[in-house]
């Protein structure tokens, strides 16, 4: 958590202390918020794709009351479509070093099961959620098959297992995390549970 938690308010410091957005006003991105159902101007920075020119990874940071709420996604700049920010978002408290973080519904705390929409009606995320904290999050494709499902300790970060599904909602494979001082062991197997890799991080989210 720390690591992540970091990462969030170095940014949000040096957005703060810089001009907005770093000159990529000049983009003219579009940010539509669900929560508010009005246009907004969010912070914002871009990190390139190697193997794209126009291919960008977008991250936005928003205020929402006391928490600062983030989201990554991969846009395209030759495409004008407005970038819809979503109800159920990651946050973290906007005070200088905060550790604190949780899940939000717009301005809300995440309690119990909750479902953020695409506009078409179709689920795009679906969380059992205690006081902010995760215990499982499901993540929908914009036709609503099931893309992705992560399995957490509850209280933490840290994720114990993910299960990966093709475009038809079948499972084609699933990833077990063993959350060990300072690094985390990631098996991955197919869907006949075989193991295919194994992989070491040396960080560990508490």
């Amino acid at each position: 958590m720390k690591i992540v938690l970091k990462s969030i308010f170095l940014l949000f410091i040096s957005l703060s202390c810089f001009s907005q957005n770093s000159g990529n006003e000049n983009l003219n991105l579009v940010f539509y918020s669900e929560c508010s159902g009005k246009f907004i101007t969010p912070e914002f920075d871009l990190d390139i794709v190697p193997e794209s020119e126009n291919v960008k990874i977008l991250t936005y940071y928003i205020e929402r009351g006391e928490w600062i709420s983030q989201n990554t996604i991969t846009i395209d700049l030759r495409k004008n479509d407005t970038i819809k920010i979503p109800k159920i978002l990651f946050g973290g408290g906007n005070e200088l070093h905060s550790q604190r973080w949780t899940y939000l519904n717009c301005n809300k705390i995440c309690k119990g099961k909750e479902t953020d929409y695409y506009s078409n009606g179709n689920k795009r995320l679906e969380g059992i959620f205690e006081n902010g904290k995760p215990f499982e999050i499901k993540f929908f494709r914009e036709n609503g098959t099931l893309e992705s499902q992560e399995i957490y300790k509850l209280g933490t970060l840290n994720k114990t297992r993910i299960n990966y599904f093709d475009k038809k909602g079948i499972l084609t494979e699933y990833e077990i995390h063993k959350n060990r001082k300072k690094k985390t062991i990631i098996q991955t197997f197919d869907k006949n549970h075989k193991l295919i890799k194994k992989e070491v991080r040396h960080y560990y989210i508490e």
